[in-house]
């Protein structure tokens, strides 16, 4: 919800747009009891917003102390983009979406959107659901302190890779399942990038967010409201916890937390040169990246062995 879409990496999937009236004429039969519950209101055809994506849930506060309006929490609807020679079957995602509800005095209920879309498509089709992160209060869903994700259906193995593929990937595309009831949204966090992380980050050509590839390589992780400031001097005890609390690292990150408590105290003492230790950490990472490479290699290959149970008509699932 809110987030930038990504193009994604998986062999035989080129992208995924936002799902046409036509398209889902075609398959409603199918989605819609995948999302929402009997009671929920019915898919309704949007417009986009003007408002900033990058201030996506202020917008939707805003408009809701504008007009008086409630939110309404769904799903908006995109259909993959796939080679058919390798996905013969068509798939879709549903994207964890909030727009407001107004009632007009004739007593029609109206859907606005006060946010714009990074698709150059004015129109898309919202199905409203309860069962969009039910974990979530209101409150929380639009605080922006959460990453919020998709629901993916289609042929059961892609699904399985699909999920699993972008699990892989840092902790905003992890927010992703089989069914609502799966989809457990994330806390965003605060990544302190260490030393030379930001240059490497630009040298290397790595087309991951500089944070988001902070974060799996065991950067120190804090709480969106508890992050040290920027200039902070290193407080190793509570160093060590945020890498400990890093739930998303591939790698462990006690290695590089203790090479920087090294270098900082060789460089206040005169026994290290700024340059050297550029050097040590611009090794370092090139170590490190190889080693999260490695381990999704075999965190891929570890799930993959799941897909053999979907082919014999196993539900898609990756822990």
């Amino acid at each position: 919800m809110g987030d930038i879409p990504t193009v994604h990496d998986l062999v035989g999937v080129m992208g995924a747009s936002p799902m046409s009236a036509k398209a889902f004429n075609k398959r409603k039969g199918a989605i819609l009891p995948k999302l929402r519950e009997r009671a929920d209101p019915p898919p309704r055809i949007m417009r986009v917003g003007s408002g900033s994506q990058e201030l996506y849930h202020a917008n939707l506060r805003a408009e809701l102390v504008m007009s008086g309006g409630t939110p309404v929490r769904g799903f908006k609807l995109f259909k993959f983009k796939v080679d058919r020679a390798i996905w013969s079957a068509p798939a879709w995602r549903a994207m964890a979406h909030v727009v407001v509800a107004t009632v007009s005095p004739s007593g029609t209920t109206v859907y606005t959107d006060p946010n714009e879309h990074y698709e150059d498509k004015p129109e898309y089709i919202f199905v409203p659901s309860a069962r969009a992160h039910r974990e979530l209060t209101d409150e929380q869903l639009l605080s922006g302190e959460w990453h919020t994700g998709s629901v993916v259906d289609g042929p059961a193995a892609f699904c399985a890779r699909f999920i699993a593929h972008e699990r892989l990937h840092g902790r905003a595309r992890s927010v992703i399942a089989y069914t609502p009831e799966e989809l457990r949204a994330k806390p965003m966090v605060i990544v302190r990038l260490p030393p030379h992380f930001s240059e490497w980050h630009r040298l290397s050509g790595i087309r991951n967010d500089v944070q988001t590839l902070a974060e799996m390589m065991g950067a120190t992780v804090f709480p969106a409201n508890a992050a040290p400031e920027a200039n902070a001097e290193i407080d190793a005890i509570r160093a060590l916890a945020a890498v400990t609390k890093n739930t998303e690292a591939c790698v462990d990150g006690v290695r590089g937390l203790k090479l920087e408590l090294k270098c900082t105290e060789q460089l206040m003492s005169g026994e290290l040169r700024i340059a050297e230790a550029r050097r040590l950490f611009l090794s370092h990472y090139d170590a490190v990246y190889a080693d999260v490479r490695t381990e999704q290699t075999r965190r891929f290959a570890e799930w993959s062995v799941l897909w053999d149970k979907v082919d014999n008509g196993a539900q898609p699932s990756v822990s």
